[in-house]
């Protein structure tokens, strides 16, 4: 029988509490195996190795098993080798017993029961060596051990804890160790199963300020998964972020000193949810939610938060419009575009991008923001930076505040110049070839003639490269661009653009895609600019003929696509080539020529451009149309024009039927009488008063071409007389149309008279509903001529008025001219 002393250890346990390894071995062999499992007659029973083991005496730990020892002996207290290591933190002894794989052991279940204790000492202490387990580790053994705690429960346990009234230090490594073994497979099915979301959301409103932080984090990375943000949702988690951000600024959270890093996590965390569900972002436009997450963006000096923050709006209110409202009637917009005057880049780009999403389908938001000039800043950005990213980012966010309406967007593109658009052509992006090339689309159709300033700044070269652009739409767009340089307004060709493309190897190319195209739009969209280079100009049209043995066979093939838009626009390929010439008429003939079939379609279409395109067309082709009257063609095409010109809703539509007027009015004789014997003149003077731009421009170089007809030049003389202002508009947008110098001559030497304005108490201005029609049965306005003002020749003309009753007549005794609309939403002014 072995002898113990006082405090009942026998000499083994000293010598094994004192790694005396040598003593240990001696007393085995002296006193036999037996000596290995006595056990302490202290109360607390343990063996040699459990002593050894609660003092980190790994040498002796190591003999005592290679001697046979029961490596699976408890002690009084139900603790052995495995809850020993971890109540006195031998991280190095735990390690060894994981790695000895003595399945008796049972070192993973072991582990997660003692986190489960009711102990806070034991609880703790689990956590730390659960901790230390997994860190120590290399990297696929410590997945192994992640696995197999997973394997045994550790998920369930750690939930069970996070709810238990336990000490703060053990739920703090509690989180700790479920947001480690986030990573791997099943942990967040089992926290779904567990009902985790409910105890993880319950720990942000209720639990210790110390544990936000953590709990944060971990909610955070669950909701990057989209399968758990719908069990967040269900948890109320929207409700308790949003009162967490909306407590920010209590001391109880000052006092943590991580008031920054837990409004980022949970800012970040509700944007990942409404990116994820369109439950969720519906939820947070709620108007308690929405106005809390604003506020932030204007109270907060941190970037880090404004950075994450823009960015969760961003998600909030894309393709949302109801958060979109909300955002700007919460004045969001305002605060958005201080943001955009930020000196620091990256704030910059954030309030783009959320700009950009703010805006997006969104009428009433991209109004909010150009009448808060929202697009002042970004111009700005544009021309000092010429870092492509923050290009793309601004452009694309001009482009979507300015929406569907071509006058905006064309305002935009003068203001961003046609330098720098051009500049985009030459960049890699394929974003900013897109912009450039509509950009200067836009600008190129306007009534101003900006092709010279395009054509110095290398803007054929560009536009010819990208024509071999592996982007579908690109090339589309550079064939378009292309087109409009080398016709304006009333399809007056641009002879130096025109050489430019022909000595730019650009017409070769164009031949190309016309005939080898993959593409039928492309094949069309070239064949419409090929037309556009030659029209007019007979040293490209030899070129044509000569060098790529061009045939009309390629057109015309077209005609019978079973697409519907490549058949209208090889019409109008085809209405160009023949346009004021006799001998392209004779060629498209001998090719095979065109029938009344390939424009009634379209005549009588619901579309009303379509109408528009096709009734230009089969006049201009009206003498080679075999199957139907060559006059009663023209007169079709006529009426449907003007009744487009009168009746259309759509400023597009209505300038596109007076560009085709101003084309018309130049082209065989017997047209334009056609046109003034309709009214054409009365029309196009109203529509001089347009709210658009490109009405009135299309219109006044309609007039000035008309302006030859003897029966057109007395009715617009007797119309300016009336109306002053016309005139001006009409010398405003003379720059390369010419005018019917009789017409001039006769103006001066009434303005050398000095007659008076012809008055006319009959004469109207403009229906008072806004439209320029006369035949629906609308109310229109009187003018008294001597309260017109005269047209300012800066600016655009509108008109507010006010009307009196005077018996059963409305009339206007006030006439104000202002800037338009269109104009009126960006600052400074839009006009080039």
């Amino acid at each position: 029988m072995v002898e113990v002393d006082e405090s009942g250890w026998a000499p083994i346990h000293h010598a094994a509490a004192k790694n005396y390894v040598s003593s240990v071995e001696r007393f085995v062999q002296t006193s036999g195996t037996e000596a290995l499992e006595i056990m302490t007659e202290d109360g607390v029973g343990n063996t040699p190795l459990l002593v050894a083991v609660s003092s980190g005496s790994q040498q002796t730990v190591e003999l005592l098993i290679q001697l046979g020892v029961n490596t699976g002996a408890v002690n009084s207290q139900r603790h052995g080798v495995i809850e020993l290591c971890a109540l006195h933190r031998h991280t190095e002894l735990l390690d060894y017993f994981i790695n000895l794989q003595i399945p008796q052991l049972n070192v993973y279940k072991n582990l997660i029961t003692l986190v489960d204790s009711n102990n806070v000492r034991e609880s703790f202490s689990a956590v730390l060596a659960i901790e230390a387990a997994l860190a120590n580790a290399m990297e696929g053994i410590s997945d192994s051990r992640a696995g197999r705690l997973i394997e045994e429960g550790l998920v369930q346990v750690l939930l069970q804890v996070l709810e238990k009234n336990v000490g703060d230090d053990v739920k703090e490594h509690a989180i700790d160790i479920l947001q480690n073994i986030l990573k791997y497979d099943n942990v967040m099915k089992e926290i779904t199963q567990c009902n985790g979301f409910h105890v993880l959301v319950h720990l942000i409103q209720e639990g210790p300020r110390k544990t936000v932080l953590r709990v944060m984090h971990v909610v955070d990375e669950l909701a990057s998964e989209q399968s758990c943000v719908e069990g967040l949702y269900a948890a109320n988690a929207i409700p308790a972020l949003v009162k967490l951000i909306a407590s920010a600024d209590s001391a109880t959270l000052l006092e943590t000193r991580n008031r920054d890093p837990i409004l980022i996590s949970a800012v970040h965390t509700l944007g990942l949810m409404a990116k994820a569900n369109e439950d969720c972002k519906d939820a947070l436009g709620h108007q308690e939610y929405l106005p809390v997450l604003v506020s932030l963006l204007k109270e907060t000096e941190s970037r880090k938060l404004l950075m994450v923050l823009s960015s969760a709006l961003a998600h909030i209110v894309t393709k949302h419009q109801s958060n979109q409202d909300a955002f700007i009637r919460e004045n969001g917009a305002a605060h958005l575009i201080e943001m955009e005057k930020s000196k620091h880049k990256v704030l910059q780009i954030c309030a783009i991008n959320l700009l950009n999403r703010l805006v997006e389908g969104n009428l009433n938001a991209q109004r909010n923001i150009l009448e808060s000039n929202g697009i002042g800043p970004l111009l700005s950005i544009l021309k000092q930076t010429r870092t492509q990213h923050t290009q793309e980012a601004v452009s694309e966010a001009l482009w979507a505040v300015a929406g569907t309406e071509e006058d905006i967007k064309r305002a935009i593109a003068s203001k961003i110049g046609v330098n720098l658009l051009v500049e985009f052509l030459g960049s890699q992006s394929y974003k900013l070839h897109l912009i450039g090339t509509v950009g200067l689309s836009l600008l190129l159709q306007s009534p101003y003639d900006i092709r010279n300033s395009v054509a110095s700044a290398n803007g054929v070269l560009h536009l010819t490269r990208l024509l071999q652009s592996h982007r579908e739409n690109v090339v589309t767009n550079a064939i378009q661009a292309l087109r409009h340089m080398c016709l304006g307004v009333g399809n007056i060709p641009h002879r130096k653009t025109q050489a430019a493309i022909a000595n730019s190897k650009g017409l070769k190319f164009l031949v190309v895609l016309m005939i080898k195209s993959r593409s039928e739009l492309i094949q069309v969209e070239a064949a419409c600019t090929v037309a556009a280079v030659v029209l007019g100009n007979s040293t490209t049209m030899e070129l044509l003929y000569k060098s790529f043995g061009f045939s009309y066979v390629h057109i015309l093939r077209l005609l019978y696509s079973a697409n519907e838009e490549v058949r209208l626009l090889a019409g109008a390929a085809l209405a160009t080539f023949a346009f004021n010439s006799v001998s392209q008429q004779r060629e498209i003939v001998d090719a095979g020529g065109v029938r009344w079939r390939h424009f009634e379609a379209f005549l009588q279409s619901g579309e009303e451009s379509h109408r528009v395109h096709a009734a230009f067309q089969s006049i201009v082709l009206a003498r080679i149309i075999p199957d139907q009257e060559s006059a009663n063609t023209s007169a079709t095409g006529i009426k449907i024009l003007v009744d487009a010109l009168e009746h259309s809703s759509s400023a597009k539509t209505v300038a596109l039927a007076a560009d085709c007027v101003a084309r018309l009015a130049h082209t065989r004789a017997g047209i334009p009488d056609a046109l003034v014997s309709i009214d054409v003149i009365p029309i196009l003077c109203q529509l001089l008063s347009s709210s658009s731009i490109q009405v009135q421009g299309c219109a006044a170089i309609a007039l000035r071409y008309l302006s030859f007809n003897p029966q057109a030049e007395r009715q617009l003389l007797k119309r300016c007389r009336e109306e002053p202002h016309c005139m001006k508009v009409l010398l405003y947008y003379s720059q390369r149309h010419k005018m019917s110098s009789s017409f001039l001559e006769r103006w001066r030497h009434l303005k050398d008279l000095g007659l008076p304005p012809i008055r006319n108490k009959d004469m109207f201005l403009r229906p008072t509903n806004g439209r320029t029609n006369n035949k629906q049965g609308h109310q229109f306005a009187v003018l008294r001529p001597e309260h017109a003002p005269a047209l300012s020749e800066a600016t655009s003309p509108w008109l507010n008025t006010t009307r009196h009753n005077s018996g059963k007549s409305p009339y206007i005794s006030r006439v104000e001219i202002r800037k338009s609309p269109a104009e009126e939403r960006l600052s400074p002014p839009l006009l080039p």
